[in-house]
């Protein structure tokens, strides 16, 4: 406890004194945000970067008992932006190797992935069209964890993970549309350690169709109905459930129109979830929900609010499935006097609820799970190649009915990145 203090103390320290120097660069001069690279009559644009951090981890496996270390990490990667009449394609490509101090030899040392996102539309004057998205996303990462994403929980475990989204949109009149969203995801981990017992990854395949209506000229009226399907990655001599599983799902709700105000953008959902597990005909079933939002307040103030609920495989108990709720709220802010430096906020909550143990498994653990993280930020560009960042985040994860998986982590990054 004591160095966890000695370390907040430190970065959080250095973070005010960073922020003060950023917001009083005291030059007075002016200075220009990257461009990137230009192509094809500048409907191809290409911003490569490579960024040098360092930072401290007061409890790198996430464990009740911590240790701390020190990694030193170098990122180069790159975002590109292709525009044309009507479509767009965004993408990044980007690599990233850590070094730790004191765990090298027992820790992942490469993190790579690529992401592309693609749109089409043709909607009218009058609102009336067709609107197409897909994306994909493919990572490699190194053992470290964060609550606020869907990539696995893997406690010193590499993993993989892959997402491909489908949106198909059609806006039949200016007030009334209907979509059909397709989706698939895998997650594997590499459990290559005598030391620790294995995670579990598995396969999801969804689909879902919905509509909505116009009831006043800012907010749509919602409907949607959806089906997932399971695969859980299966261990040896586990023979007395299936590894598959299956989601039906109902919800309604509101969400911001489409034609109207980019001001503030929400879509708020609830409804009924069940979960079929295991081939056993073993059922769970209760409210989810479905939460987005934001609000920008002034053109250098920005609120966000994201949540969701459902249902999935555990990946630390094999023949178990959990249902996760999950609500984040973030803001970003740039001080009018300082238009390069951007400051941002987030605080986490996330619940893992175990819904169902084989009770012919002998690793069964059924038990609830609770997860809170604080966040701070600050990203100050010096001029069109060079930029500066400081990130500062705390986790609290605390279990009901296993104190041993109790924990607290601090962790605080400092870096700079070259740009053009």
């Amino acid at each position: 406890m004591k160095k966890l203090i000695i370390g907040m103390a430190v970065f959080a320290g250095a973070g005010v004194c960073l922020a003060a120097e950023l917001v009083n660069p005291g030059d007075g001069s002016e200075v220009s945000k990257p461009e990137g690279f230009h192509f094809f009559d500048n409907h191809l644009t290409v911003k490569p970067y490579v960024a040098l951090s360092y930072t401290y981890d007061s409890n790198v496996d996430t464990a009740h008992k911590a240790d701390y270390d020190s990694i030193f990490s170098v990122n180069p990667g790159a975002n590109f932006t292709w525009k044309g009449e009507r479509w767009n394609l965004v993408g990044t490509l980007w690599y990233r190797y850590n070094s730790y101090t004191r765990y090298s030899s027992r820790l992942g040392e490469n993190s790579y992935g690529e992401s592309l996102a693609y749109e089409w539309n043709n909607i009218d004057s009058e609102g009336r069209g067709w609107d197409i998205r897909i994306a994909e996303r493919y990572a490699y990462f190194a053992q470290n964890d964060d609550i606020n994403g869907r990539d696995g929980r893997g406690v010193w475990r590499d993993r993989q993970k892959l997402d491909v989204t489908g949106v198909f949109e059609r806006r039949i009149s200016e007030k009334t549309h209907a979509e059909v969203l397709a989706q698939y995801n895998w997650l594997d981990y590499k459990n290559d350690t005598a030391k620790y017992a294995p995670l579990y990854g598995w396969s999801q395949r969804a689909v879902a169709v919905g509509a909505g209506h116009a009831f006043s000229p800012w907010t749509d009226l919602l409907v949607q109905g959806g089906y997932s399907d399971y695969t859980q990655k299966k261990g040896r001599g586990y023979k007395h459930y299936s590894n598959d599983s299956q989601v039906w799902s109902v919800h309604g709700g509101i969400g911001s129109h489409l034609l109207e105000s980019e001001r503030i953008k929400y879509r708020v959902l609830m409804g009924f979830s069940q979960l079929s597990y295991g081939g056993h005909d073993n059922v769970d079933s209760g409210w989810t929900y479905q939460l987005s939002a934001s609000w920008l307040a002034r053109q250098n103030l920005r609120f966000s609010l994201l949540g969701n609920s459902y249902y999935q495989p555990s990946e630390r108990s094999l023949g178990q499935a959990i249902k996760v709720y999950a609500l984040s709220g973030g803001v970003s802010y740039q001080p009018p006097s300082a238009d390069k430096l951007t400051l941002t906020g987030n605080i986490s909550w996330r619940l893992e609820e175990n819904v169902y143990s084989d009770r012919y498994l002998a690793n069964r653990n059924d038990y609830d799970e609770y997860l809170l993280s604080v966040r701070f930020g600050v990203d100050y560009i010096v001029n069109r190649y060079f930029s500066l960042y400081a990130n500062f985040t705390w986790e609290e994860n605390w279990c009901e009915s296993h104190s041993n998986y109790n924990y607290d982590r601090f962790r605080g990054t400092v870096g700079m990145r070259f740009h053009y």
